[in-house]
């Protein structure tokens, strides 16, 4: 009797009449397997960042150092936002503009998300092109970065078979088949690094000397564009397959790349650098700063592409293991990666006779420069370099269809009218935005332009975003909220470590990490050139932007509602009325739960310790407000 009255009392003050509609589950396209939901994590995680901006802040932070505050960051702050947008995406089944009707006051997160990914990959797609050029320059059987003889070569570019010597003066002894000078150590250049640098960028002097538009860059832009709306047709179906096949390739031929590096003098020191940490360095707040933006970049919490994944996983999908394998093999991506290039440039350095720090002349570069260098190491260099920029490629482009997908999945939000074609023609708009938004960059100031963006764009706002999420999961829908509904779908609740980590340590660290980033700011260089000033106002009115829906979507939805102040505010702050399992069957136990009482110490308390310690009894009284369109 008591279920019957609880169970009325839920239907009428959550407003739902036809109890035919909860008979059946709403309809969500799910992943094929288990596998195919961790390698898509995986390699959406592996292709954000791995592949270059590990390594590049490794070598901009001294070396293991950075790897030990990048794993703690990891732990206390990524990881347990990252089960977060699991389990709230594989409970509910929904698209990144309906997700946040567990809170709706917050859903300019969801704006904010959309614009952030849109913005992203508006310029990250420049990192694709270059890999695209690359490939090109790769059809023949003697590598073009591999000599000194080209024309974009200078007379402080050193080959790897250069022949060095000192001489009593400090400098080195350089000859080669063409040329015979002396060099002082620190403006040598590699081949490598030439070749980016003179040939795949034709770097121009400055940002404001933009050059002209270079068009075999937006061909490759267009190619780019391309696959991502056939990789799209079908959605998610299309991408968990795709991506079984190319998240494992470059592994294999990395592996092929540092064995045969071991072969050659260097491979010690450069692992040395990659692991060995300098304890002093630690009390520096930059390594700090960057290493906890390294952790949102490389597992991809934040950025809502783990929150739409974990919206295709079936109900009843074993998350916590999900999860966890799925963080393991992206550390693993990150680390694998690491080494193989730190193994090349201990090679690098060797043989040209500088630091290992003074190998490269532009962070940014540290990855493309390894690799490169690696596959002249095997044998027939050309079919291993096809190869590998091809699968390399392949995993970056995982990683852009998944920011796509993302941003079409919040503009789903707004497009039901559309009709069945509405996900190709969001598909196809966004790429075509995108494709446009990404010319600035094809230009000859391009790199000057993709290393500010990279600075102010997926920092600050990421952060933001993160703190915002965990308080509304956590504080707002409330941490016993977010157990119940994982106990629905696997049995269990969340471990006490995560649920501790993502309601105390994860908010203090996150909201110290902004404070400090603001107070040490420094402004962004491209090896020794310093930017203008007023580019850095720009790359600070960008940043800011991306979070302005925020605030923005607070005001619209307060100002759109009818009734008193507070009545509008215990509707915007309590689950909308269609919000809920997207398994109809645990929606009863959901509707029950929804209308017990709980205090900011209850909340606290449970988070602290995952006890309840209120009524089960008490009811909420407020009924849910219509929102005027």
């Amino acid at each position: 009797m008591a279920k019957d009255i609880t169970h009325n009392a839920a239907e009428k003050q959550t407003g739902i009449e036809d109890c035919s509609e909860q008979k059946t589950s709403r309809q969500v396209v799910t992943w094929s397997s288990t596998l195919e939901t961790i390698v898509s994590l995986i390699g959406y995680s592996a292709g954000m960042s791995d592949f270059w901006r590990m390594p590049y802040l490794v070598w901009r932070n001294g070396g293991g150092a950075f790897l030990l505050a990048y794993g703690i960051t990891l732990v206390a702050c990524g990881v347990p936002l990252y089960f977060l947008e699991v389990i709230i995406g594989q409970y509910s089944g929904r698209g990144l503009f309906s997700i946040w009707g567990f809170f709706p006051l917050l859903q300019g997160i969801g704006v904010c998300i959309a614009l952030l990914n849109l913005c992203f990959i508006g310029y990250i797609s420049t990192m694709r092109i270059w890999l695209l050029e690359y490939l090109r320059q790769a059809f023949t059987t003697e590598l073009p970065w591999t000599s000194c003889r080209h024309t974009w070569n200078t007379n402080s570019c050193v080959t790897s078979h250069a022949i060095l010597s000192s001489s009593t003066n400090g400098s080195l002894r350089i000859s080669t088949a063409n040329i015979s000078m002396n060099l002082n150590a620190t403006a040598a250049m590699s081949a490598e690094e030439e070749f980016f640098k003179n040939n795949i960028l034709s770097l121009s002097d400055g940002i404001e000397d933009v050059g002209y538009l270079r068009w075999n860059l937006v061909l490759w832009a267009i190619v780019i564009k391309t696959i991502i709306v056939i990789a799209l047709l079908k959605s998610v179906k299309t991408i968990g397959k795709m991506m079984l096949v190319t998240t494992f390739l470059p592994l294999l031929i990395g592996l092929a790349m540092f064995i045969q590096s071991c072969t050659y003098s260097g491979v010690k020191e450069g692992i040395l650098f990659l692991i060995t940490p300098d304890f002093t360095k630690l009390s520096e707040s930059r390594i700090w700063i960057e290493a906890s933006f390294m952790a949102f970049y490389s597992l991809g919490p934040g950025w809502g592409g783990v929150m739409v994944m974990g919206s295709h996983m079936k109900f009843h999908n074993k998350c916590l293991r999900t999860v966890l394998v799925s963080v393991c093999g992206d550390v693993f991506f990150a680390l694998y990666n690491s080494f193989i290039l730190y193994a090349v440039l201990g090679v690098m350095a060797s043989e040209i006779g500088v630091p290992l720090e003074d190998v490269v002349k532009s962070g940014m570069s540290v990855g493309l420069v390894g690799y490169s260098r690696a596959l002249a190491y095997l044998p027939a260099p050309y079919i291993w370099s096809v190869v590998f920029f091809f699968s390399v490629l392949i995993v970056d482009l995982d990683a852009e269809v998944i920011c796509t997908e993302t941003v079409v999945s919040f503009l789903k939000g707004f497009g039901n009218k559309l009709g069945r074609h509405i996900h190709l023609l969001l598909v196809m708009l966004i790429c075509l935005t995108t494709f446009l938004i990404n010319l600035p960059f094809c230009t000859q100031a391009g790199p000057y332009m993709f290393q500010l963006v990279d600075w102010y764009l997926p920092t600050w706002s990421v952060v933001v975003i993160a703190l915002s999420q965990t308080i509304a999961m956590m504080w707002l829908y409330g941490g016993d909220r977010i157990d119940s509904g994982l106990k629905d779908m696997i049995g269990r609740k969340m471990p006490h470590v995560l649920r501790v980590a993502a309601s105390y340590i994860s908010p203090v660290l996150l909201l110290m990490l902004l404070l400090v980033s603001f107070v040490r700011y420094r402004p962004p260089t491209y090896g020794s050139y310093e930017y203008p000033e007023y580019t850095h106002v720009i790359g600070w009115l960008l940043s800011c932007s991306i979070v302005v829906p925020i605030p923005l979507v607070i005001i619209v939805k307060i100002v759109n509602l009818q009734g008193s102040f507070m009545e509008r505010w215990n509707t915007l702050t309590q689950p909308s009325r269609d919000w809920g399992p997207s398994d109809s069957a645990y929606r009863l136990q959901y509707l029950q739960r929804l209308q017990i009482k709980r205090s900011w110490a209850d909340i606290a308390f449970y988070n602290l310790t995952g006890r309840q310690r209120y009524s089960s009894k008490g009811q909420s009284e407020t009924l849910p407000l219509e929102r005027v369109d």
